[in-house]
């Protein structure tokens, strides 16, 4: 019986023993199926890793070109200084490599140190330095100087770069320096896009790193000569629809009103093919080299703020807001045109003001133009006109237009920031409103907007979405994507359209703008806004023109934030600068003169002073400077002028004489007492006395003035402008 039992629990033991060892079989089998089948992947990479080490390869990004194939941005072959900090730690080197590498480098040595003595394989020492450099540390690297020849143990003494090796990789280069600046944008050290064409098209310009994977020396099991390559795919070509010699031509009219008029806001030109949108220029000033793009000044003596980098890098004619001025009549004129609610012979009347809303509102010429009509009011830039036809147009019909030609949104443009400008609330749009809009004020719009828009105008009313890249083609030359125009929609007709290219021909011929290019026909119109706060002397003059007049290619929009000097109109400041790309441009495109534009004998004249002659003496002087004149009022003496004395205009330009009693014609006036006034009393008395009025502060139906300057009784030359300010009783 004890027997038995014993041969049981023996049976049992063994039993127990067989199924703790299978399980034990069964679990290792487990555990490598597991290891090798479902986690096999990972712990060879994980091995993998442990054993090698790799070397990023950079790809070659891809080249900006222009339109025609010329290089805006291209990236030249450099070298990149890296550090196996395990080679150098069994070599025991790491003073050598400091006291080698900080004079050819410009480091300091403690840094090197702390690099070359961290705990890894593989960290960067500098990026992307040049030939120059290159040439010294590949020196001692190779043990061989420029020629090849071997150096001697003293001259490598102290100079043992082992662990320290150059890698190939790429600097981005500008050819043009500060050209397009604010078009192309530039990339960061490590290649990646931060502003303009750089940063929107950085995922096709940058490509796909490549990579070197080596043996890891020290451990492992892998070949001590293992290297496998993974080639860098290069990055994709943007072509523009920039052309850089029209580019060249803006930036150096761009450049030289910038100093003339001491632009204290910037200024900036927007040059376009209004039948395709395309954008053939665009430039901002102030500008920068995109070679370095942080430096704001040779004689920078302290490093730029992000602040006053970003006001560098900003693209006004994207991202900036304006009023856009006298150059929208020519939007509230086609809107008139379009609805039928006039033409351009309906009569109106200038009285130098307008009463809308209860408040009294201004035309520029304050002794007023008498009778007009749109074409006249067009040619004047006549607020009073301009406000009359607005009324016509209608609260519901200008805003469903203004919304229709784009000024409600983006445009949808390829640079990035781009803005969209300002407009009212429906509830908010009355009757003043409607009034101040009609000519350009109250509101903003961009630059890129604007341009939008009057392209409509000229290119039989179509409104076309704008754009700068013209096609992306990768580095086989293969297109990856191209653009075509894209027509967003009709805003008006065919008519209209022909009608708006005559009104603005006529406007710019008889107006004797600065704009015109002898012996071509061309179209356009001056705006001059006052920035806000108003009062504060801040203007934007600006100009919009068009040619050849029958069949529109080029669009140019010039405008001259906040200019210093004589004066801060859009037709004296923004008009030169058109005409000097235009013609540039015309020439350029091999457009024959047809000789059909009124020509002037020379460049300009010099407008000359005519207060205090009669009329016939003034009509006789200003017909002897080639200029042709209008006469308002009545009396035997000239007693104001328009543009005054010493203004430049082309020649066949119109200057306004208006006439008075020998009284009012002496070369100065006292001021008049102002204040305690109303508005109407004010504008009355200013223009009696043949002063100017400049409107500051409040406005309204019971405001009185407040202020004035020049004070009271201070003799001023006859013309000067008055400042008065407005405010509640």
């Amino acid at each position: 019986m004890a027997r038995d039992n014993s041969k049981t629990m023996m049976r049992n033991r063994i039993l127990a023993f067989a199924l703790i060892f299978l399980s034990v079989i069964v679990f290792l089998c487990g555990r490598i199926f597991y290891i090798q089948m479902i986690k096999g992947n990972t712990y060879k990479a994980m091995a993998l890793d442990q054993q090698t080490k790799e070397k990023e390869i950079t790809p070659k990004r891809g080249t900006i070109y222009d339109r025609n194939g010329k290089e805006l941005a291209v990236s030249a072959t450099v070298d990149t200084v890296v550090a196996d900090p395990k080679i150098i730690k069994s070599k025991k080197n790491a003073e050598d490599i400091a006291n080698t590498l900080s004079p050819i480098l410009g480091m300091e040595k403690a840094d090197i140190l702390a690099i070359v003595n961290k705990e890894s394989s593989f960290e960067w020492v500098a990026k992307k330095i040049d030939s120059e450099k290159s040439a010294q540390i590949r020196k001692y690297i190779s043990g061989k100087d420029e020629k090849g020849n071997k150096l001697s143990k003293k001259e490598m003494e102290g100079h043992d770069l082992s662990g320290i090796s150059l890698i190939e990789d790429t600097k981005r280069f500008y050819p043009g320096g500060s050209l397009a600046s604010h078009v192309i944008g530039f990339t960061g050290t490590d290649n990646q896009g931060l502003e303009g064409i750089e940063a929107i098209y950085d995922k096709f310009l940058k490509g796909n790193a490549g990579k070197i994977v080596t043996s890891n020396k020290s451990t492992g099991s892998l070949p001590q000569d293992y290297e496998k390559y993974f080639n860098a795919q290069d990055g994709d070509n943007i072509v523009l629809t920039i052309d850089s010699n029209i580019q060249r031509f803006v930036e150096k009219a761009l450049d030289d009103a910038y100093l003339k008029y001491q632009a204290l806001g910037g200024a900036c030109v927007l040059v376009t093919n209004p039948n395709t949108g395309e954008i053939l220029a665009m430039a901002t000033r102030p500008t920068f080299d995109l070679n370095s793009p942080r430096v704001l000044s040779t004689d920078q003596s302290e490093p730029a703020t992000l602040e006053q980098l970003q006001e560098r890098w900003r693209n006004k004619v994207v991202v900036d807001a304006y009023e856009p001025g006298s150059v929208f009549k020519l939007i509230t004129c086609s809107i008139a045109l379009e609805e039928k609610v006039t033409n351009l012979t309906d009569p109106y009347f200038c009285p130098g003001y307008l009463v809308v809303g209860g408040q009294k509102i201004h035309c520029f010429k304050t002794t007023g133009h008498g009778a007009s009509n749109l074409l006249k009011g067009t040619v004047d830039s006549c607020n009073p006109v301009y406000m009359q036809v607005a009324s016509k147009i209608g609260k519901d019909t200008m805003f469903k237009y203004f919304k229709s030609f784009g000024f409600r949104e983006t445009t949808g443009f390829d640079l990035p920031g781009e803005a969209v400008g300002s407009y009212w609330n429906y509830n908010n749009y009355n009757e003043t409103e409607l009034a101040t809009s009609s000519f350009g004020q109250g509101f903003t719009v961009t630059p890129l907007q604007m341009a939008t828009a009057v392209g409509a105008l000229v290119n039989g009313g179509y409104l076309y979405k704008p754009f700068i890249v013209k096609e992306i083609v990768d580095s086989e030359g293969n297109r990856v994507e191209s653009t075509t125009p894209t027509r967003i929609r009709q805003v008006l007709s065919k008519e209209t359209s022909d009608t708006m290219r005559y009104i603005m021909q006529t406007t710019l011929v008889e107006s004797g703008s600065l704009a015109k290019v002898d012996g071509y026909e061309i179209g356009g119109k001056s705006g001059t806004s006052e920035k806000l706060p108003r009062g504060n002397g801040q203007y934007i003059g600006s100009y919009c023109s068009v040619a050849p007049i029958n069949d529109p290619q080029i669009l140019c929009l010039v405008i001259i934030d906040d200019p210093r000097g004589a004066s801060y109109y859009g037709g004296q400041t923004a008009a030169p600068v058109a005409s000097s790309i235009m013609e540039q441009v015309l020439q350029y495109y091999k457009v024959q003169p047809n000789g059909d534009q009124v020509k002037a004998s020379s460049d300009d004249t010099v407008i000359p002073s005519v207060i205090g002659k009669t009329a016939e003496d003034a009509k006789r002087i200003v017909s002897s400077f080639a200029l042709q004149c209008t006469i308002y009022g009545s009396g035997d003496t000239v007693i104001s002028q328009d543009p005054p004395a010493g203004t430049h205009v082309r020649n066949n330009s119109y200057v306004s004489i208006t006439l008075g009693t020998s009284a009012d014609a002496s070369d100065e006036v006292a001021v008049p007492s102002l204040i305690g006034k109303s508005m109407e009393e004010v504008n009355t008395i200013v223009a009696e006395s043949g002063l100017t009025l400049k409107v500051a502060g409040a406005s309204g139906g019971n405001v009185i003035s407040l202020n004035q300057n020049p004070v009271a009784g201070k003799k001023v030359k006859r013309g000067s402008m008055v400042t008065v300010t407005f405010g509640q009783q």
